[in-house]
Formats: C-alpha cells, structure tokens, sequence
C-alpha cells in the first residue's frame, strides 16, 4: 500500500487529495463493513477518541473498540494525541489519508497540463506537514530588507520565496491570512513555536541564524557565515553553494522547521529551485524525520544566473 495524490482535473478548485493506493482489495477490508465505514465518516470530520465514536454510533464500546483495531492495522487510521477526559487521557484517532483506491494494472489517461506525478508526490511528502486539508499550516519567513540582526544586514533574497509559493500552491487553497512573515516579525509577535519555511540563511535572517546549531548541516558562524559545514566536518564555501534543511522545530516540539539557504542570494535561489524543480532528485528517498542536503547552482543555458544544481551531499 502507498500513498498518491488524487486531482480531478475538472475541480474548480484545483487541490489534490492524499489517496492510499493498492492492487489488493482486501487490504481496504476493514472499511467495507457498516461499522468500520461510519467509523471513516465521522474522522473525516474531526478526530475523535473511541467513547465519542461510541457514543456518535450508538453502539458498544467492545464494537468500536475492536472496528478501530482493525482500522489501525489497516493504516486507515492512525493515534495523532491524547486528550484529558475525565481525569484521564484518551486517544484520538484520526484519517490517516484523504481516501482509497483500489489500482488495476491499466495504462492511465495523460495529463499534460500537471507537472510528473512523482515531482508531486516528492514535494508533497517532504512538506506534508504544512498541508492540513488543503490549507496552509505554518509561515514562510524571509528576511527583513532593513538592518537587523547583530551584523546589521540586509536581505534581498525574499522575492524567491515567490517561487516556492508557486510550488506550494499545488497543495493549498489560497491562504485567508497573508502567510509570509520577516524574521524580525516572527520573532517579535512569538511566532517561533509555528511550522516554518525559512527563506535565507543566518546572515540575512535570524530565525535561520536560531535554528543553524540544529541543523544536519550548517553554515560556520566563523568568517561572516562565509562557508557551509556538512556532517563530516568538510567545509563547502562556493558562491552558489547551498542547503535545504528539515528539522523538529527546537522551540516547539511536534512543529516543522524547513530552511531553504544559500552563503549568497544567488545560492538560496538555487535551494528553492532545487527543492521545488528538483524534488523527485532531492526527496525521492525521504520518509520522515530529519534531512539535509548540499547543493552547488549551476547555469545551464549561459546566460549568467542560476536555473538548475548539483546535490553534492544529502543525508
């Protein structure tokens, strides 16, 4: 069983749902009954602890307890917390995926106006974290244009936070809030305990320069941030060299931090395009947890700026 994007293409609303796919029917077994479908309707709703599903059907908790079972070990559903409940703590349970489908071995239908499935499904998965059905979960921080931080420096790499809007736009509706924030801001109005999507590196943004000792590899605070460390202790000081970094948030466990950086602008351009035009390259191999990987800019076509890059390291 594994995981897909679903797109109609003749939705209005042009957002993709998270789909668990398989060639065996019998794996979606314990949804087929009247129980364990009902079961799925209410979740699809809200997460909810066994006693409230229970009591929402009308049948006995040794029923729901035993449908719920089977759902988990179908990978239908799946524990995301605890809540106090009389004195003590219950589980709530919750969707694991958007829906099923049962996949047969036909040739599918091409869609020329969708990027590669596995691109989406690459990028998807890495940020799967900042998508809750369909919206936004989290800020992307860029750098403030005016002197700040303790060099006094100016950021003028925001504007290619532009093009993982763009990327990131496959996923979630427009957002109701405006979701980008200056580091200066994130920091003032406490917003650190949030999943981040950092855009530049701890020269020009102090929410990078915060989260830089946690990263798997990080950018030397020796020589104005001029080089960029890897695990092994090799340093890499290229202009175009660059990191794109997933880490739990240090200051709020259970949130996401995403640092996209380069040791200059044109670098950090090359992070974004090699996140967002890259990422079967970058993610194909990610599951969970946390990931780092190197990369150089590179100029394909000659004309003087960055439009593709190499992965020189990746763990």
């Amino acid at each position: 069983m594994r995981e897909e994007l679903l797109f109609d293409p003749k939705s209005e609303k042009r957002v993709a749902k998270r789909v668990l796919v398989s060639e065996r029917p019998d794996v979606f077994r314990a949804a087929s009954g009247r129980v364990g479908k009902r079961i799925l309707d209410l979740l699809a709703e809200k997460p909810m602890y066994p006693a409230q599903i229970a009591r929402s059907l009308k049948a006995h908790h040794q029923t729901v307890y035993y449908h719920i079972a089977r759902l988990e070990r179908a990978g239908l559903i799946s524990r995301t917390g605890k809540e106090s409940v009389r004195g003590g703590e219950a589980t709530l349970f919750a969707l694991s995926s958007d829906g099923y489908a049962v996949e047969f071995n036909v040739e599918g239908e091409p869609l020329p106006n969708l990027q590669a499935p596995a691109r989406l499904e690459s990028f998807g998965a890495f940020f799967k974290e900042y998508f809750d059905r369909g919206e936004l979960e989290g800020w992307i921080v860029v750098g403030s244009p005016l002197p700040h931080g303790a060099t006094g420096t100016q950021a003028r790499d925001a504007h290619y936070a532009v093009h993982l809007g763009l990327a990131l736009g496959q996923f979630v509706a427009l957002p109701a809030r405006f979701p980008v924030k200056l580091d200066v801001d994130v920091k003032a109005e406490g917003l650190r305990g949030s999943n981040l999507i950092v855009v530049g590196g701890p020269r020009t943004n102090v929410i990078a320069e915060g989260l830089n000792p946690y990263l798997p590899m990080r950018f030397k605070q020796g020589g104005f941030w001029s080089s960029i460390v890897d695990d092994r202790g090799q340093s890499f000081s290229s202009d175009l060299d660059s990191i794109v970094a997933k880490v739990e948030n240090p200051w709020a466990p259970g949130k996401t931090c995403v640092v996209m950086a380069g040791l200059t602008g044109a670098a950090t351009k090359a992070a974004i395009i090699g996140a967002c035009n890259f990422a079967d390259t970058l993610f194909h191999k990610y599951r969970s947890g946390n990931y780092a990987c190197l990369l150089r800019g590179t100029d394909r076509d000659g004309d003087g700026k960055v439009d593709s890059v190499e992965l020189l390291r990746r763990i």
